[in-house]
């Protein structure tokens, strides 16, 4: 059971990644670097921090099934 729910939680903290990325760089307002994402407000860092906590999460995930 305790894996069916990590896998959820990696699942739906994945498809937000997903989301950001989507709204992320050319798509809204223009070029990845500058203000992208969220009018301004993020730019390419958003996604980045999105992606890193992503993957801090499923390590944290994997190693405490490991115990």
């Amino acid at each position: 059971m305790k894996h069916s729910i990590a896998i959820a939680v990696a699942t739906v903290l994945l498809l937000a990644t997903g989301v950001t990325f989507a709204q992320s760089g050319n798509m809204m307002n223009g070029g990845a670097w500058g203000g992208g994402w969220m009018g301004g407000y993020g730019g390419i860092w958003m996604p980045i921090l999105m992606l890193v906590v992503v993957v801090a999460l499923v390590v944290w995930v994997i190693a405490q099934q490991k115990k």
